[in-house]
């Protein structure tokens, strides 16, 4: 899965459930309906092509992979900090740190020019700061600009690691296993191959 598919919306309110518990309270934590953070949770874990969370008694608990990737989304989130960033503003400004100007990133991302326009001034807008600034006929970032794409690279490198965390969770073999042996094979064979078998599939 291609980290920039996922919506920064939802992951701060699947980290906001994992914190509080339950939809309803996260939903006061992020300013965000009930019913929107529930479409929006169910369509990350579509997404994901894991469950993050289960219903139980007390609320919701995350699920093995759920507390793996939370830990990733909350690092990412710290690094972003700010709920008015969106993931094509943070693409956007990734792109022109590494390319130097509009037209590279654009071709580096596939977003037009005028996309990358917008997102960099909506970004600025947003956290009202100076991002981008002419230098001659070219650009080049401010010193805070170098700064949030270094967090924002940070942030996306945590999310890149939280799904190939997920994908490993999910190619994992699980499952019951009976084994049945005589007495003498169970005192000198069995507990060695036992271990074999556990050494390689932790």
């Amino acid at each position: 899965m291609d980290v920039w598919q996922l919506n920064l919306r939802q992951l701060r309110a699947a980290v906001a459930i994992a914190e509080v518990g339950s939809i309803s309270a996260a939903a006061g934590v992020v300013n965000i309906s009930q019913p929107a953070i529930t479409q929006g949770l169910s369509k990350l874990e579509q997404q994901l092509g894991t469950p993050l969370f289960e219903r139980s008694r007390t609320g919701m608990d995350a699920t093995e992979g759920g507390e793996a990737f939370v830990q990733r989304m909350r690092a990412a989130l710290n690094r972003i900090n700010s709920p008015r960033v969106t993931m094509t503003q943070m693409k956007a400004l990734i792109a022109i740190a590494d390319a130097g100007s509009y037209a590279r990133a654009a071709q580096v991302t596939g977003l037009t020019q005028p996309s990358l326009h917008r997102a960099i001034a909506d970004l600025s807008l947003a956290l009202n700061l100076t991002l981008v600034q002419r230098r001659g006929r070219g650009i080049m970032l401010t010193s805070r600009g170098r700064s949030l794409a270094r967090d924002f690279g940070l942030a996306k490198t945590e999310l890149e690691s939280g799904l190939a965390e997920l994908a490993s969770l999910q190619a994992r073999e699980t499952g019951r296993i009976a084994i049945g042996a005589m007495p003498l094979s169970r005192a000198r064979i069995l507990p060695k191959a036992i271990g074999r078998f556990c050494a390689q599939y932790p």
